[in-house]
């Protein structure tokens, strides 16, 4: 990867002496050490395009071997060679999704969670963190659970298809719970965000189900879909 760029000094620099004079001596007696010290700019130079192309020829690398990955086993060896690495990321959310998939939430909860640490913010990263919230709640940590759903919900700079999915899982969980009024709310929650979502039809669903199990007149019908 890239070398971040060493920040620019805004401090003006000190004007030359206008004397030609004290210019000739000084360049008798430091032209040496000028030169030297242009020589070790420029090794200094080349060395930092030399690291550049270094890094871009193990980033090359890098996403080859990704591309080489086809088994669990093979996709967390990668992540384990490269920590931290936005692939690494990417190949955790492949474990993760497999795990969550055969029924080993713990595992889930903890691969998840180092995949929404090494990928960079975006789609990936918030479906690894929905990943996360939904095997916290199938491993019967409801308390984490819900503050997990209820961050992706409340977060406007997400995807609103995320936010739309939590705020449908969230009022899963209150309505198993027995907390209608929390149905309601974050079925109005999801409504007010996307009421195309699929997610919206969903909890509208969930909260008439639940008006009719408890007697409220004049429950809300689903959305007819568009």
């Amino acid at each position: 990867m890239t070398t971040p760029a060493t920040p620019t000094d805004t401090k003006p620099a000190p004007s030359a002496p206008n004397h030609e004079e004290t210019l000739r001596q000084a360049w008798e007696r430091y032209g040496s050490f000028i030169y030297i010290t242009c020589g070790v700019v420029a090794l200094g130079i080349l060395a930092k395009g030399g690291w550049d192309y270094l890094n871009a020829q193990k980033e090359v690398g890098i996403q080859a071997e990704y591309a080489q990955c086809v088994t669990m086993d093979s996709f967390r060896s990668f992540a384990s060679n490269h920590p931290g690495h936005p692939l690494a990321g990417a190949a955790e959310v492949v474990v993760a999704d497999n795990a969550y998939a055969t029924g080993k939430f713990g595992d889930a909860v903890s691969v998840y969670t180092a995949a929404a640490a090494d990928l960079p913010p975006g789609p990936v990263q918030q479906r690894a963190k929905l990943g996360l919230a939904m095997s916290l709640v199938l491993s019967g940590r409801s308390s984490e659970a819900e503050a997990s759903l209820r961050q992706l919900l409340n977060d406007t700079t997400l995807l609103k298809q995320i936010r739309c999915e939590a705020g449908y899982h969230l009022a899963s969980v209150a309505a198993a719970a027995g907390r209608n009024a929390d149905v309601q709310k974050f079925a109005e929650q999801v409504m007010q965000i996307d009421a195309t979502s699929p997610f919206a039809e969903r909890a509208f669903a969930l909260r008439s189900s639940v008006n009719e199990l408890v007697g409220v007149p004049g429950a809300v019908a689903v959305p007819a879909k568009p």
